[in-house]
């Protein structure tokens, strides 16, 4: 039986991905939603199938991405001769008919013309602006379009995307979905789940002047809501400086870029028309089962869906407690620590440790690592405050005590150099070992420096004690400590159980479990295999209990820790905000790029990326690159969802990265304080 050329939008549902694609089968599942959807139907993959299969047109393309993989052209020359190659096949009669008599009997004048991979849109891939998208065409040039449509799978930019996410040649269709034109005065994006932070109750909202096309070339920073699921109540938001909008033109078959002057300063969209949204959002991710990334425009003053799919970039445990949110967690330090020098730390500063000696005490604290591999230091805001009272108090009250504090510390240096020297045969039990470790951190680590800052945001003069911390600080023990006694006791329980990695076993077992004799083979070959995946680590320690948990992503929780949804600081002169794309902290040297495709441009993997608008025709680059700030876009264009499936520390929507940043500046990109940093001018 010959498979069907045309399907109504309204026969499909999300089972229909091999016949119309992941946006057809998606827009038929809305549908079956009962979500506001223009009418419209798919020229189905069969179509596009039958169009290849022309002579050896399949078999040119194929054997011309195995060249592409194997380096003997590159992506220019793969492009290019894809592209003559299709240009030099007819479209089928049989599909011109189906396509002709689809659009008579739809009889809309002006439609859009819309690729529909049978691969975009899925769970794992977004495709997100790597096909062709063509708006206000007339039901005469569809056919036209559809060709275009079809090629843009070998563009260079979709070949690249193709190749991040593993798809090989003959394995993916292009159907082509055509629908009733809305001609949208207001338009956005809506994430049932905020896609940076990933809160499973709190959800996003774009709005921007005109086609929403606008809001995912990254061209303009739109207005941005953050609601709360369920109430539908709008915690923050932000208006967008909108400058110009992206309109259909009046009699032509294309749209036209217009300036909005004062207009693109105001709230594009009414609070209530915000809620009425997040309600649709609520109600559609019900139906579908799972957190979704939707399009949306207004137009008559009624909301018109016209895309969603899953949110492909989160974390697998996005919507599981892994910490104890009813703490305060206050940031405090970031520190290159392994798993078990990292579980020693808590018992640096906890009551059993720190009362009899400093007076006070830290019980909570949480350590997430970060795609660097580095771990942030969280500690319960009532204890820091706490513990810096009564640092407070001791300068105030017993300052005799507080240079005894200090002048202690520094007889520990000459005395605790000689018994770590001695390496583990110094000490007769690991409880000996924690207890020795704590009294060195919290004498010559935390209590000193912590000391300074007190000094310093209090603005005290006291030189005495400024000189003595100061001295104090200028050298430390703790990495010698973990170097020669908590490495080689990990080392030896690792040999010991036949792991095969043993110098990796600090970063595979905690304190806990060494103390306890429960670490066993399976476990240290299990968390082995999660790190290689690329694996972090979150532990937490309140009250002496503590939780330990290997996860896929950490960014998005430093992101809520942070609690940057949106709002975005001011710029200085050596720093540049803007809001996150995707979360971490990146150093290197910046490659600015003004073009907006990667002709002419190589990248290394150190480099970050600056651009005007990270467009998809930038995939080669973006690829590459080690991080990305762009001077426009919102969280929803389409640089934001690629570099989230990339995984790539991204600041977007600046304004000015491209003016004040050049080409070999060393900067940092630093998405937790939603900045990227100048550090050095080339």
């Amino acid at each position: 039986m010959a498979r069907r050329l045309i399907y109504q939008l309204s026969e499909l549902d999300s089972s229909f991905v091999a016949e119309a694609g992941g946006k057809g089968a998606s827009l038929g599942e809305l549908m079956r939603a009962k979500a506001p959807v223009p009418q419209g139907f798919v020229i189905s993959s069969a179509a596009f199938e039958k169009f290849f299969s022309a002579g050896d047109l399949k078999q040119f393309v194929i054997d011309s991405i195995q060249s592409l993989s194997a380096g003997q052209i590159d992506l220019t020359q793969a492009n290019q001769q894809i592209l003559s190659r299709i240009n030099d096949v007819e479209v089928p009669t049989e599909i011109v008919d189906a396509v002709s008599e689809a659009a008579l009997q739809f009889g809309s004048k002006r439609v859009s013309v819309r690729s529909s991979a049978t691969c975009e849109d899925s769970s794992t891939s977004a495709w997100a602006g790597q096909l062709e998208t063509f708006l206000n065409v007339s039901p005469d040039d569809i056919i036209q379009n559809v060709r275009q449509c079809w090629s843009s799978m070998f563009s260079e930019t979709a070949l690249t995307y193709g190749a991040t996410h593993g798809y090989g040649s003959g394995q993916v269709a292009v159907a082509v979905v055509v629908q009733e034109m809305v001609a949208s005065e207001i338009s956005g994006i809506g994430f049932s789940v905020h896609p940076v932070t990933q809160e499973p109750d709190i959800q996003l909202i774009e709005a921007c002047l005109g086609l929403g096309e606008a809001i995912v070339s990254g061209r303009i920073v739109p207005d941005q809501y953050v609601v709360e699921r369920g109430s539908n109540q709008i915690l923050e938001s932000i208006i967008g400086n909108q400058k110009e909008g992206l309109f259909i033109g009046d009699g032509k078959s294309d749209t036209d870029w217009r300036n909005l002057d004062d207009a693109g300063k105001e709230q594009k969209i009414s609070d209530a028309q915000v809620s009425e949204y997040a309600g649709i959002l609520s109600r559609l991710q019900d139906h579908f089962g799972h957190p979704i990334d939707t399009e949306w425009a207004i137009q008559d003053g009624a909301f018109q869906v016209l895309q969603a799919r899953p949110i492909t970039t989160l974390a697998e445990e996005y919507d599981q407690n892994l910490i104890d949110e009813s703490q305060e967690w206050q940031f405090v330090v970031r520190r290159p620590f392994s798993l078990l020098p990292a579980s020693v730390l808590p018992f640096w500063l906890d009551s059993k440790h720190a009362d009899k000696t400093l007076g006070t005490h830290l019980n909570e604290t949480l350590l997430i690592q970060d795609e660097t591999g580095t771990v942030n230091i969280f500690y319960s805001q009532k204890s820091v405050e706490a513990y810096t009272k009564h640092i407070g108090d001791l300068f105030q009250n017993d300052h005799s005590h507080l240079i005894e504090i200090l002048k202690h510390a520094l007889d520990l240096y000459d005395q605790g150099q000689t018994r770590i020297d001695q390496g583990v045969e110094g000490f007769e039990s690991l409880q000996e070992i924690e207890d020795f470790f704590a009294d060195i951190a919290q004498h010559t680590t935390v209590f000193p420096a912590w000391v300074l800052i007190y000094i310093e945001s209090n603005q005290l003069e006291d030189s005495e004690v400024q000189a003595l911390a100061e001295q104090i600080r200028s050298h430390t023990l703790y990495p010698v400590i973990e170097r020669k006694i908590i490495e080689p006791l990990a080392i030896q329980k690792a040999k010991a159980l036949g792991f095969s990695e043993p110098e990796r076993a600090c970063e595979l077992m905690v304190w806990s479990e060494l103390k306890n004799e429960s670490v066993t083979l399976e476990l240290l070959e299990s968390r082995f295999k999660a790190i290689q995946s690329g694996a972090r680590y979150i532990f937490q320690f309140i009250e002496g209990q503590e939780e330990f948990y290997l996860v896929s992503q950490t960014g998005y929780l430093l992101t809520r820790l942070s609690k940057e949804r949106k709002i975005i600081p001011e710029n200085d002169s050596h720093e540049l905000s803007g809001q996150v794309a995707w979360p971490g902290i990146f150093r290197g040297r910046a490659h600015v790029v003004l073009s907006l495709d990667a002709v002419g441009h190589t990248m290394q993997e150190n480099e970050i990326l600056v651009s005007i608008q990270s467009s998809p025709a930038l995939m080669p680059l973006l690829k590459k690159c080690g991080a990305i700030v762009t001077d426009d876009g919102g969280i929803a264009c389409h640089a934001a969802i690629i570099a989230r499936e990339l995984r790539k520390p991204t600041l977007i929507g600046t304004q000015l990265a491209t003016t004040k940043i050049k080409t070999g500046d060393l900067i940092e990109v630093d998405t937790y304080a939603q900045v990227v940093r100048i550090l050095e001018q080339n």
